[in-house]
C-alpha cells in the first residue's frame, strides 16, 4: 500500500526518484520511485545501520540473483540493481496487483479454476529457479502477487543454491512457520521437495482462506508441521488427493514441480500464454488490482515533515487507559478487604526525600513542585489482570477481587457490587456495564446481561444465544462497541470455540469465526481484544510456558479472518491490554514494535542496544498511545516518546538514575506531566523539562489517566486512589 514519505527517507537511490512508501520492516524498506525516463519501479533497500552486516549485505545480493533468475514471467523484473552500495538496493519493475493475501481479503476464496490456474503458474515459476539449482524457502501468500496476467514470486530474502548452508546454521529454522516445509521446520536442508511442500500450503490458503495448519504460536506450528496432519476440509474434492502427496511428510514422496504443474491442468503453461487468467479471478480482485494500477499514477503523498519535539501533549483527549501486566491471567484471587469499599482511609502517600529521581541538588528540590495531596482512597483489592479503572457514564467501574464494583468518580465511594468472580466475563462501552451470565446457574444458553448501576445486579437477557453453551467459566465478553458485543465462546455442540458478535438491540448473533480455545488449564482462550475501524483484534493466551501470544484480526462485519501471527513476549507477562489506533497495533517487548492492523505487517521497529541492561527482561515496557504519541519505559533508562505514525524518537527522559522500572506497568499522561512505576514508587515527569520532578512512595499495578474527570488512579493490590490529573 502506498503511504507518505518519511522527513529522512532519501529523495533518489540510485538514478530513481523516491515517490512515496511501499513498506518496510526490521531489514529494510521498499519505496515507489520513478526512473527519469517516467518508468515506475520498486526499490528495495537494506537499513543503512544493517549495511556493515557481511552476512546481510551477502543475503541482499542473493535475492538480487534470485530475483534475476525467476525472470520477467514469474517474478518482477530487475531493473537495476547495487548491492555494493553504502546502502544497497535493488530496483525491479512495480507489479501492478495485490499480494495473494490481501486478494483473498478482498474476495474471501478463490474458486477452484483460479486456484488450479494459480498453483500451475506458481509451479512454473518454481521450475524455473530449480533448474537453476535456486530454491526460494519462504513461498507464502504475502510473497505472491496477484496480477491479471498471473501470479509473480517476489521476496527472495532467504533463498539460496542448493545444498549451500554457508548462511544458514544446521538445526535452526527459517522461514515462515505456517508455511514451512518439515525438514526446514527441523533445520534441515530444504530442497526443491522443501519449495513444493509450501506451494501446497499456498493452495490451500488460497481455497479456504487458512493454511494447512491453521495457525497459532510458532512452536505450535512448528510441531503440527512435523508430525500432525494438513486440514484440508476446505479444499475442493478434486484437488486433496494432489495437496496430500504434495504435502506429505517425507521429501521423496512428493511430485515434482512438473509432475504439479501438470497435474493442475498447466501442462500448456507457457511464459506469455496466461491472458486467461484475469477471467478465473473474482470481480472484488479485479477491483483491487485495477485500484492498485490506478493509484500508482496519483499525485504521490505529501513527504511527512520531521516531528515536532514533543513539549506537552497538544489536546486534552483522554489517555489510553493504564494497563496491567502483573502475572496475566491468574485467575483473580481475594475478596474485597473488610468485606467492603471504604472511603477515604488514613493511609497517606509520601513525596520521595534525598532522590527526586532528576539528579538535581537540594536546592532544585525546593523549587520543583510538590506531590499532590490524594483526592480519595478506598481499600480494595486490585486483581492480577483487567485491573484498569473504566468510565460508566459519571461513574467508575473496577475489577476488584471476586466482584465487580461501582465507585462514585468524586468520592471515591462504592455505590454497587456484582458478584462476577472472573475478570474477563465484563466489560462497559463507557456508559453501561455489560456481563455474561453465571456459568453456574440453570440455563444452558449463553447470556449477555446489563448490570444495573443502581445495585449490581444482572438484568434480563440482551442477548441469548443457545448455539453456544453458558456453562463454561472461560467464556469471555471482549468489549462492546456500537451496540455490538463481542465474544470468545464455546458452542453448545462439538465443543469448539468461536469468536461471536451479538447485537445486543436486536439479541441476535451477526457472525462467529473459529478461534483456538484454552492453551492452559484455568486461562481463558483470549487475552484481550478491541475493535478498531473496521476491524476486532485479538491477544490470544499463550500455552503454558510458552513465550509466544497469538495476534489477529477479523473484519467487524462479516467476522472473516484478515490475518493471523505469532509474536513474543519478553519477561514474564504478556500483554493484558491492546494498544492500537486505527493505523496500527503497538507492542513493548524486546523491541518496541507498530503492526499494521490492514495485514499484520512490521511498520516500525525501534531497536533495543545491547547496552539497554534489561538481562532476561522486557527492554521495552507496556506503552500508552496519547495523542499520536506513544509513550513507554526503555529499559532502566527512563521513559521515552516515540512518533507512533514513524516509530521516530522524539525524546527520552533526562537525568534518571538509580531506579528500577516496572516495565509492567503502562505510563499515563497528563497535559503536564507523565506518570511512571519504578522501585522508588510513582514518578512524575515534566513534559518540557522531561525530568522527574516529585515521587510518591507507592507500588502502583495499574495506573489510569482520566482526563474527562481530571484524575489519575493508582491502583495498588489493596487501595485503589485518586490524584489530580496535572
Amino acid at each position: 500500500m502506498i503511504s507518505p514519505l518519511l522527513h529522512d527517507d532519501p529523495h533518489t537511490v540510485g538514478p530513481f526518484r523516491i515517490l512515496a512508501r511501499l513498506g518496510g520492516g526490521g531489514m529494510g524498506t521498499v519505496y515507489l520511485a520513478r526512473s527519469a525516463g517516467g518508468r515506475t519501479v520498486a526499490v528495495k533497500t537494506l537499513h543503512t545501520r544493517l549495511a556493515a552486516d557481511t552476512t546481510l549485505r551477502t543475503r541482499f545480493r542473493l535475492e538480487t540473483d534470485a530475483a534475476r533468475v525467476i525472470g520477467s514471467d514469474h517474478g518482477a523484473v530487475v531493473v537495476d540493481a547495487d548491492p555494493q552500495a553504502p546502502t544497497p538496493w535493488l530496483a525491479t519493475e512495480y507489479v501492478l496487483g495485490p499480494p495473494l493475501d490481501a486478494a483473498v481479503e478482498a474476495s474471501g476464496p478463490l474458486p477452484e479454476p483460479a486456484v488450479r490456474a494459480l498453483g500451475a503458474a506458481l509451479a512454473a515459476g518454481l521450475e524455473q529457479l530449480h533448474r537453476s539449482e535456486v530454491v526460494h524457502r519462504d513461498l507464502k501468500p504475502s510473497n505472491i502477487l496477484v496480477t491479471a496476467q498471473g501470479p509473480r514470486i517476489i521476496d527472495f530474502g532467504i533463498a539460496r543454491a542448493f545444498g549451500d548452508e554457508h548462511l544458514t546454521s544446521v538445526g535452526s529454522a527459517v522461514g515462515t512457520p505456517a508455511f514451512m516445509s518439515p525438514e526446514q521446520a527441523a533445520g534441515l536442508e530444504h530442497a526443491a521437495a522443501g519449495d513444493v511442500f509450501a506451494l501446497a500450503g499456498v493452495l490451500v490458503f488460497a481455497a479456504t482462506g487458512v493454511g494447512p495448519f491453521g495457525g497459532g504460536a510458532p512452536t505450535d506450528l512448528l510441531y503440527r508441521v512435523r508430525f500432525g496432519e494438513p486440514d484440508l476440509g476446505g479444499v475442493p474434492e478434486s484437488l486433496r488427493p494432489l495437496l496430500v502427496r504434495c504435502l506429505a511428510k517425507d521429501p521423496a514422496h512428493r511430485p515434482s514441480t512438473t509432475e504439479l504443474r501438470t497435474a493442475l491442468g498447466g501442462a500448456g503453461v507457457t511464459p506469455g500464454d496466461r491472458g486467461g487468467f484475469a477471467d478465473l479471478l473474482p470481480d472484488a480482485v479485479l477491483r483491487e488490482i485495477a485500484r492498485r494500477s490506478d493509484q500508482v499514477w496519483h499525485q504521490p503523498p505529501h513527504r511527512l515533515p520531521p516531528p515536532v519535539p514533543t513539549e506537552a501533549p497538544r489536546s486534552e483527549t483522554a489517555a489510553a487507559p493504564g494497563v496491567s501486566r502483573r502475572r496475566l491471567l491468574t485467575v483473580a484471587g481475594g475478596a474485597l478487604l473488610g468485606g467492603g469499599l471504604l472511603g477515604g482511609g488514613g493511609w497517606a502517600l509520601f513525596a520521595g526525600t534525598g532522590d527526586d529521581g532528576g539528579g538535581g541538588t537540594k536546592k532544585d528540590a525546593v523549587d520543583r513542585p510538590k506531590p499532590p495531596a490524594q483526592l480519595w482512597s478506598t481499600t480494595i483489592r486490585c486483581p492480577d489482570a483487567g485491573g484498569e479503572v473504566m468510565r460508566a457514564g459519571r461513574n467508575l467501574v473496577v475489577r476488584a477481587g471476586i466482584v465487580l464494583c461501582g465507585i462514585n468518580a468524586e468520592s471515591g465511594k462504592g455505590t454497587w457490587q456484582a458478584n462476577i468472580a472472573e475478570t474477563w466475563r465484563s466489560a462497559t462501552d463507557g456508559t453501561r456495564v455489560y456481563a455474561l451470565r453465571g456459568y453456574t446457574e440453570d440455563a444452558a444458553a449463553l447470556a449477555v446481561c446489563e448490570v444495573s448501576q443502581a445495585n449490581g445486579e444482572l438484568g434480563k437477557p440482551l442477548v441469548e444465544l443457545s448455539a453456544f453453551t453458558g456453562k463454561s467459566q472461560y467464556n469471555q465478553l471482549l468489549c462492546v462497541a456500537d451496540g455490538i458485543a463481542y465474544l470468545v465462546a464455546r458452542a453448545a455442540s462439538g465443543g469448539r470455540w468461536y469468536l461471536v458478535a451479538a447485537d445486543l438491540k436486536s439479541g441476535k448473533e451477526r457472525w462467529r469465526s473459529r478461534v483456538e480455545g484454552p492453551q492452559s488449564q484455568g486461562f481463558p482462550p483470549v487475552l484481550s481484544g478491541a475493535v478498531a475501524g473496521s476491524q476486532v483484534v485479538l491477544c490470544g493466551a499463550p500455552s503454558e510456558g510458552s513465550k509466544f501470544i497469538g495476534l489477529s484480526a477479523h473484519d467487524k462485519d462479516h467476522g472473516r479472518k484478515l490475518w493471523e501471527m505469532s509474536e513474543t513476549f519478553a519477561g514474564t507477562n504478556p500483554p493484558s491490554q491492546l494498544v492500537l489506533d486505527d493505523r496500527n497495533l503497538y507492542l513493548g517487548a524486546e523491541n518496541l514494535t507498530a503492526r499494521r492492523l490492514s495485514d499484520g505487517g512490521l511498520e516500525w521497529l525501534l531497536d533495543n542496544k545491547p547496552d539497554d541492561g534489561a538481562g532476561e527482561e522486557r527492554r521495552y515496557g507496556a506503552p500508552t498511545l496519547h495523542d499520536g504519541v506513544l509513550y513507554c519505559a526503555k529499559a532502566d533508562e527512563g521513559l521515552i516518546a516515540v512518533d507512533a505514525l514513524s516509530g521516530t524518537l522524539n525524546w527520552q527522559e533526562k537525568g534518571l538514575s538509580g531506579r528500577k522500572n516496572n516495565r509492567d506497568v503502562a505510563p499515563a499522561i497528563g497535559k503536564r506531566y507523565a506518570y511512571c512505576v519504578d522501585d522508588k514508587g510513582l514518578r512524575a515527569i515534566d513534559l518540557r523539562a522531561r525530568k522527574a520532578v516529585w515521587t510518591y512512595e507507592a507500588e502502583p499495578l495499574v495506573l489510569t489517566a482520566d482526563a474527562k474527570g481530571g484524575h489519575l488512579y493508582v491502583r495498588q493490590e489493596k487501595r485503589t486512589l485518586a490524584l489530580p490529573l496535572a
